[in-house]
C-alpha cells in the first residue's frame, strides 16, 4: 500500500513493509501473541526509541541501520534474510518503509495498557517476534488505508488523484511530515501572543487564573518557565532515540515533579485511541522516581501552544456554568486567532506601502461580510479568510472521501441548519468578496480597475494537518463551482486566481522573509505557476501511470513550497522568537 510524503517540489512514494511481503506464505497471529511472555519496559523503550527518530533526513531511513535497532549478533542470519527481502521488493523501484509514527504510537498504546507479566521468550526470540509484531501493526496500517481506494472511485480524474492522496495521507500526515524547530518556534510565538491575549480580556481572564492555579504557578511566564526545559532538548539534540527528563534532586525537586506529572499518562489509565487523543494530551510516562521519558517529540512541543487550548477546555469545563466561556472554540477562533494571530502576522508581513483592512475595519466601518483581511499592493488583491478549526478525532481517522468530504463541506463550504436553510461557511464567503472586489463593492477601497485586479484567494488556516497533499484541491472543487456561477453571472474571473490553502504557522516561520524579501502575493503567484494543471496534459491510454506522476507533482502544500522556495533563493531567516519573548519570558524573578 502507498505511503506518501512531500519532499522537495514533488510527492515522493513509498510503501511500508508489511508482515505478507516479508514473510510470504506464512499466517499470521496477532501481535499480542507475539509478543507475549516479553517485557512490558523494553517494547515501551523501543516505541519511545522508534518515535524519537527524525522526521526528516533520519539515519534510520538506511534499512540497514533499522534492521541493527531490531536484531542483535544472535539473530544475525535472520535480519540479513530479511534485508535480502527488503532489497528485492526494492526492485520495482519503489522504497520500502519499515518504521513509522502510527505503528509505533499504536504499540505504546497497548502495551502500555497491558500489565507486565513473566517473560517465557528469550531475547533472540523476542526479537524475531517483536519484529513480526510490528509488521502486523504495518499491515493493519495500510488495510485501514485500503479505504481512501474504494472510497474515491469513481471520482472525475483530475479529482481522484489528489483525493485518493489525501484520503491516504491525511491521519498521519501531521504525525509524519513535520520538521520539529519550525514547529517550536511557531508553537511558542503563538503561545506568547495566546497568554497575552488571556491576560489582557477581562472576559476571559479568570479562565486562566484558574489553568495557573491548575499547575500551580503564578504567573503564565512562570507556566512557560517550567515548560519549555522539558522541550529544548528534543530541537537541539542530534541523537535519535527516545528523550529522558530527569529531575535534579535540589529544593524544587518536589514543585518540579508534580508539574510534569499533570502532563504524563498513567498505568492501567484508559487511552482514547482516536488520533492518539489521550497521547497528545500527556506526552510524558515515568519511568522512576524524578524520571520521565518522552513519547513523542511532536506531541511535547504541541503542549507550547496547540496543548493550552484543551487544557483550558479542560479547566472550563470544571469551572461554575456562571463563570464558563460559552462556545469556548468560537470565542477563541473569533477572538484571539483571528483577531490576534491574523490581524498582527499581516501587520508584520505587510507593514507598509500597501492597502490593509481587518475584519474589525469592516465591523468598525458597520459594512457587513468583509474578508477577515484584504491587502491590495499594486493590482494584486489579497482576500484571506481565517477559520480555525479541527474535525473529530473519529472522522480523521477514516481514511474515507466520503466522511472527508461531508467533514469539510460542512465546515468550509456550506451547512444544512435544523430548519433546512444553508449557511455559508469559508467558501462561499470567500466567493462573496470576490464578487464585491469584482464589482468595486469594497466600500473600504475603490481606487482600482476591476478588470485590471489580480485577486488572490486564501484560507487560512490554523493546524499543519491540513498541510496535506490534496487538500487544497478538494477546497478549489468547491471554490471552481462557485466562480462560475460569478461568471454565468457576467463577472469578468480572468483574474481571479486558484485558492490556495496557507497555515498561519507558516507565514509566522517566514515573517521575516515576507516582509523584507519576497511579499506573500509574489509567492502566491510563483507557488501558482508551480502547481496549475496544464490544459493540454490530459491522459491517454496507456500512460495513467505517467499521468498520475505529473498529478501527484501539482499536489505540494504552500508550506513545504514556500520552505524550499527561500531556503534556495537564500532569503529564509528564522522568525525573532527571542527578541519577541525576551523581556517577558525571560525575565528574572524579583
Amino acid at each position: 500500500m502507498a505511503y506518501e510524503s512531500p519532499i522537495g517540489n514533488a510527492i515522493k512514494m513509498g510503501l511500508l513493509l508489511e508482515f505478507e511481503s516479508a514473510f510470504p506464505g506464512e499466517a499470521p497471529l496477532k501481535p499480542e501473541q507475539y509478543l507475549k511472555g516479553g517485557r512490558k519496559s523494553f517494547v515501551l523503550n523501543v516505541a519511545a526509541f522508534f518515535l524519537g527518530f527524525k522526521s526528516q533526513d533520519s539515519k534510520f531511513k538506511n534499512k540497514e541501520e533499522i534492521l541493527n535497532v531490531f536484531f542483535g549478533v544472535h539473530n544475525e542470519v535472520f535480519r540479513k534474510t530479511i534485508h535480502e527481502r527488503i532489497k528485492e521488493l526494492e526492485k520495482e523501484g519503489t522504497s520500502m518503509i519499515i518504521v513509522n509514527a502510527y505503528s509505533s504510537l499504536t504499540l505504546f498504546e497497548y502495551f502500555f495498557q497491558r500489565e507486565e507479566e513473566k517473560e517465557t521468550q528469550t531475547p533472540a526470540e523476542f526479537e524475531v517476534n517483536f519484529f513480526k509484531a510490528y509488521l502486523i501493526l504495518n499491515s493493519e496500517f495500510t488495510k485501514k488505508q485500503y479505504t481512501a481506494f474504494t472510497s474515491t472511485k469513481g471520482l472525475d480524474p483530475d479529482l481522484f488523484i489528489p483525493m485518493m492522496m489525501f484520503c491516504m495521507q491525511y491521519p498521519v500526515s501531521d504525525k509524519v511530515n513535520f520538521d520539529i524547530k519550525f514547529i517550536w518556534a511557531t508553537q511558542l510565538i503563538k503561545a506568547f501572543y495566546l497568554f497575552m491575549f488571556l491576560e489582557s480580556n477581562p472576559k476571559i481572564k479568570h479562565l486562566l487564573a484558574a489553568f495557573l492555579t491548575f499547575f500551580n504557578k503564578p504567573s503564565w511566564q512562570e507556566y512557560l518557565h517550567a515548560l519549555l526545559p522539558l522541550t529544548t532538548s528534543l530541537i537541539t539534540s542530534e541523537k535519535e532515540a527516545h528523550t529522558d527528563i530527569t529531575v535534579g534532586k535540589d529544593d524544587q525537586f518536589k514543585s518540579n515533579c508534580e508539574f510534569i506529572e499533570k502532563l504524563i499518562v498513567h498505568d492501567k489509565e484508559a487511552l482514547d485511541e482516536n488520533d492518539f487523543l489521550t497521547l497528545r494530551a500527556r506526552p510524558f510516562y515515568k519511568i522512576g522516581d524524578g524520571v520521565y521519558r518522552v513519547i513523542f517529540n511532536l506531541f511535547v512541543v504541541e503542549k507550547i501552544f496547540k496543548g493550552v487550548y484543551f487544557l483550558l477546555r479542560d479547566v472550563n469545563a470544571t469551572l461554575p456554568k456562571d463563570k464558563q466561556i460559552k462556545e469556548l472554540k468560537s470565542f477563541y477562533g473569533d477572538e484571539f486567532s483571528e483577531k490576534v494571530l491574523v490581524y498582527r502576522i499581516f501587520e508584520i508581513i505587510y507593514p507598509e506601502d500597501c492597502i490593509r483592512f481587518s475584519g474589525r475595519d469592516f465591523f468598525d466601518k458597520k459594512i457587513d461580510g468583509g474578508p477577515d483581511y484584504y491587502v491590495k499592493k499594486g493590482k494584486d488583491i489579497l482576500l484571506i479568510e481565517s477559520k480555525d478549526f479541527l474535525i473529530k478525532a473519529n472522522n480523521k481517522n477514516s481514511f474515507d472521501y466520503k466522511v472527508y468530504e461531508a467533514e469539510f463541506r460542512r465546515v468550509l463550504y456550506s451547512e444544512t441548519l435544523p430548519n433546512g436553510k444553508q449557511k455559508s461557511k469559508a467558501i462561499k464567503q470567500i466567493i462573496a468578496n470576490v464578487r464585491a472586489v469584482l464589482k468595486k463593492e469594497i466600500a473600504l477601497d475603490t481606487d482600482y480597475e476591476s478588470n485590471d485586479a489580480n485577486i488572490y484567494p486564501v484560507l487560512l488556516t490554523h493546524d499543519h494537518q491540513y498541510d496535506t497533499p490534496g487538500f487544497s484541491d478538494l477546497l478549489n472543487n468547491w471554490f471552481r463551482i462557485e466562480l462560475n456561477k460569478l461568471k454565468q453571472d457576467g463577472l469578468s474571473i480572468q483574474n481571479v486566481q486558484p485558492l490556495v490553502c496557507i497555515n498561519v504557522d507558516t507565514l509566522i516561520y517566514h515573517q521575516i522573509g515576507l516582509s523584507h524579501a519576497m511579499k506573500l502575493h509574489e509567492v502566491l503567484k510563483l507557488y501558482l505557476d508551480e502547481t496549475r494543471l496544464h490544459p493540454s496534459i490530459k491522459i491517454k491510454p496507456g500512460e495513467e501511470e505517467k499521468y498520475k506522476q505529473y498529478r501527484m507533482s501539482k499536489l505540494v502544500p504552500f508550506s513545504i513550497y514556500i520552505d524550499r522556495l527561500f531556503h534556495k533563493l537564500g532569503i529564509h531567516k528564522a522568525p525573532p522568537v527571542l527578541e519577541l519573548l525576551g523581556s517577558a519570558l525571560f525575565k528574572t524573578k524579583a
